[in-house]
């Protein structure tokens, strides 16, 4: 099971990753073409499963 929920930019295309660590089959990776809809889909998760977001796009934003 997940213990927490990252972001993360992705180094081709401009889109950002919504991963769940430790990973697993179970949580695959998610793929937005924003940063605004990966961060509310990780919201939406850390609301239903308590996992904390960590943001590791360094304020970048798109």
């Amino acid at each position: 099971m997940p213990n927490q929920i990252e972001i993360h930019a992705c180094v081709f295309g401009g889109r950002f990753i919504v991963s769940f660590e430790p990973r697993s089959i179970a949580w695959p990776s998610l793929e937005f073409r924003t940063h605004a809809e990966a961060l509310s889909c990780a919201n939406a998760r850390h609301k239903a499963h308590g996992w904390p977001v960590i943001d590791k796009t360094g304020g970048e934003r798109g």
